[in-house]
């Protein structure tokens, strides 16, 4: 029957024997699928991947309306499960054909819906099988997997969105397992291809010609050459794919890097060669690179929850940790990049490499089970590399060593007094840096620093000692060298601690206050003047990283910088001044809130011209409203008093709502939420001096910008229509029969007809549908000001 179905050429005939055929294969099937079930016999998977490519060849070209049996899909199905994968993989990859070749064409018959439930319990039963056994989707056939991933594409297209209706489908569960099974597929041979790939693109030993085309000289808006930026976007696809799978990831990198690292040590091994070999130089260039992909995965590497691979993560982690330890070791004795004239260039960047990824790897030194002697033993590979020499070591390896020593200071728990593992460097800060690059020197400095503030936290008293030694050997030549070349150090310090604790700032507030009163009385001298930038930097610096551990001596410098702003100076030393004034302001105590009003109104806003003036002056000025508002409403003050500060309340008031005429959309913004807070907190909108004196002004304003086609404002619309809203509310009755018709009759082009047929403003007053009516009232007058502008007179608008 099967053959008399292939060759016959009339489809009349074929479709009404196809019922008997049906039969007949689905019998010869299930008996086989019966004996495996009952005997465990060898099964003659020949009949059955007979039968079930004769159905695939039928699928693909009969017409199925109604001619396929629900049951038989599902006996399709069975033989495309894994459960008979194992036994026979042609059969599986049949199976699954024929239920891809129904979908395709899109295969509907009256019980649609239950032959698409059936086929979805039999989706999910599968699903779930391989989930819960992984083994078995780690040795399961490439082109199996891949017609599985068919299957599934083709069910959600075509029968997803209509199982959702099916009170028996669950679509979360389902969604649930194939997003798992999307994943963990991933994780084999495809995704080993994708980074084995990629490793190739990035390996001179592969991609030799095309890596040496990349400019490596001239650097981007961002600071980076065109190799770094390839560089960075191939590392971090390598860290994608190690979100899915980290140790897999890892190891493939690990062993190639294990090779180039052999090939590194062999050369080391023959130390004082100078002969040109452009293989080692694309081995020494690819250790580099696999080095920093190494250092890159670390965070990564450690996300492995299942104990096995946890613990095999690690033992990998110790591994790569131990042999780079090794390495940096013996090359802080051997200088190999000294020793060959040819590769000097790449050992240094293998050499920098390799301090950069012990940078990475202490943060998770104590996750890993490393033992801290091995992490103690990077200081006596970086140290050697910070220190001066008649031979000065390369600015790179002395960048890349201050910062294994930072990473280590914040990173590891020592099992001895850190400051002893650095006496020679500790012993050096305090003399000089100089013979560092300043970046340089500031990553020292930090470092130095933590430790000593690292071994405070014992409680015994020497961190603290050795912290301030060291802040006061760096503010000590602030009288002698002058602010220019003192202070920058000392600013970049203090914005590193800006997240310390609070037992550290209190060290180091102590430590820098005889700079701090230093700095402020040059602050007040005309001599300095040229160093006010640096002065400025320096005070915002210390405002932002010690404003609650400096006491009486923060209002004392505000008021110092009022002074200063009034005498001038640039915008940008008036932009850092304000930010403090600020900062203290916000922070509460002895701010004098006149003296800032004053230079504020005096000062200040005649100056802000520009964004770059004007955004600081308006923080400050709502700075002063939000945090000392209560200074404008004393519970006790004579009469001229109370009549002073409601001036003064009147003067900013009104500088608020000047800004909001202003271009500069940032500034709208800003202003616009400073009114919302004010509203928020403190009922703004409902006191009296802002219902009779304000609220009009600012209705029209904002009403007027809601007119605005285009340009910055209309992307804030939905904020100045709240802000309309919150005004209106005052008095809702006011706005409809006062506010409106006056505000109306105050533009411009709009005949007294217009202005009776816009006074009709609807009464409703929940913010949608007020919100609307605003936008259509103004789109309305819109529109009337555009007909008496061209000589004609609107009709009325519905």
């Amino acid at each position: 029957m099967i053959t008399i179905v292939h060759g016959h050429r009339n489809p009349i005939g074929v479709t009404s024997a196809l019922p008997v055929s049906w039969g007949r294969i689905r019998y010869l099937m299930e008996e086989n699928e019966d004996d495996g079930r009952e005997r465990g016999a060898s099964l003659d998977m020949e009949i059955v991947v007979k039968c079930l490519t004769t159905l695939q060849h039928l699928f693909s070209w009969l017409p199925l309306s109604s001619h396929v049996p629900p049951s038989l899909v599902t006996t399709v199905f069975y033989w495309g499960s894994t459960a008979t994968q194992s036994q026979s993989t042609e059969a599986a990859l049949a199976g699954l054909g024929g239920v891809c070749e129904l979908l395709y064409r899109r295969y509907a018959p009256p019980s649609s819906a239950t032959t698409a439930l059936r086929l979805h319990h039999c989706a999910l039963r599968l699903l779930r099988h391989l989930i819960h056994s992984p083994h078995h989707m780690h040795h399961a056939h490439h082109d199996y997997l891949n017609k599985l991933a068919e299957f599934l594409r083709l069910f959600v297209s075509l029968h997803f969105k209509r199982l959702e209706a099916e009170p028996e489908f669950d679509a979360i569960e389902f969604l649930s397992y194939l997003f798992q099974f999307t994943f963990q597929v991933s994780t084999g041979e495809a995704l080993r291809a994708l980074v084995d790939k990629v490793l190739n693109k990035i390996q001179f030993q592969h991609n030799k010609a095309q890596l040496q085309q990349l400019d490596n000289d001239t650097c981007d808006d961002d600071g980076e050459t065109e190799w770094q930026t390839f560089l960075k976007h191939c590392i971090e696809c390598i860290a994608r794919v190690a979100d899915l799978a980290p140790l897999d990831v890892f190891t493939l990198v690990l062993d190639r890097w294990q090779c180039m690292a052999g090939v590194h040590a062999r050369a080391a091994g023959r130390s004082g060669a100078t002969v040109a070999d452009d293989r080692l130089l694309a081995a020494l260039l690819d250790l580099a690179t696999l080095t920093r992909v190494l250092g890159r995965l670390a965070p990564v590497l450690l996300t492995e929850e299942e104990g096995e691979r946890r613990a095999a993560a690690s033992s990998a982690a110790a591994v790569l940790v131990e042999r780079v330890a090794g390495t940096l070791a013996g090359a802080a004795l051997t200088r190999p990049h000294r020793q060959s004239t040819h590769h000097a260039h790449a050992l240094l960047q293998v050499h920098a490499e390799m301090f950069a990824c012990m940078g990475a790897w202490c943060r998770y030194a104590g996750e890993c089970g490393l033992p801290a002697r091995l992490m103690e033993g990077l200081f006596t590979s970086a140290l050697p590399f910070l220190m001066p020499h008649d031979i000065p070591e390369a600015p790179l390896l002395c960048h890349a060593a201050a910062h294994l020593i930072l990473s280590l200071s914040k990173n590891v728990k020592f099992t001895s007094d850190p400051v002893s593992l650095v006496d020679d460097l500790f012993n050096q800060a305090q003399r000089s840096l100089l013979h560092l690059e300043p970046k340089t020197g500031g990553v020292v400095r930090e470092a130095l620093l933590s430790l000593a503030l690292c071994r405070s936290t014992g409680g015994s008293g020497r961190g603290e000692a050795a912290a301030r030694a060291l802040l006061a050997a760096w503010s000590a030549p602030l009288t002698i060298a002058g602010p220019v070349i003192t202070l920058p150090p000392l600013t970049a310090l203090l914005l590193a601690f800006v997240d310390a604790a609070t037992h550290a700032k209190k060290i180091l507030a102590e430590g820098i206050q005889g700079a701090a009163e230093t700095a402020l009385q040059m602050l007040c001298e005309s001599a300095c003047a040229a160093a006010e930038g640096e002065l400025t930097d320096f005070f915002l610096a210390l405002f932002r990283c010690l404003l609650q551990h400096i006491g009486p001596f923060a209002y004392a410098a505000i008021d110092v910088f009022l002074q200063v702003v009034q005498r001038g100076g640039s915008d940008a030393s008036l932009e850092r001044l304000l930010e403090c004034v600020r900062l203290g302001v916000e922070a509460g105590g002895g701010v004098r809130v006149p003296a800032v009003l004053q230079l504020v109104t005096q000062h200040a806003l005649p100056r802000a011209h520009t964004p770059d003036v004007a955004r600081p002056v308006y923080t400050l000025l709502a700075s002063i409203l939000i945090h000392r508002w209560r200074y404008f409403f004393p519970i006790k003050c004579d009469v001229g008093e109370e009549a002073r500060r409601m001036e003064e309340l009147r003067g900013v008031l009104a500088a608020v709502g000047r800004a909001l005429l202003e271009p500069d959309i940032e500034l709208f913004r800003l202003n616009l939420k400073t009114l919302d807070t004010l509203n928020t907190k403190w009922k703004l909108y409902h006191k009296v001096i802002f219902r009779s004196e304000f609220l009009a002004q600012f209705l029209s304003v904002l009403l007027a910008s809601v007119c605005e086609r285009g340009g910055g404002r209309a992307l804030l619309r939905d904020e100045v229509l709240a802000a309309i809203h919150a005004m209106a509310a005052v008095d809702f009755l006011a706005f409809r029969r006062a506010f409106l018709p006056h505000f109306l009759s105050s533009l411009s082009d709009l005949t007294p007809q217009h202005i009776a047929l816009l006074s009709e403003f609807p009464p409703d007053t929940d913010l949608p549908t007020f919100t609307q009516n605003i936008q259509r009232l103004m789109n309305d007058v819109n529109c009337y000001r555009e007909y008496t502008a061209h000589g004609r007179i609107a009709a009325p608008l519905a």
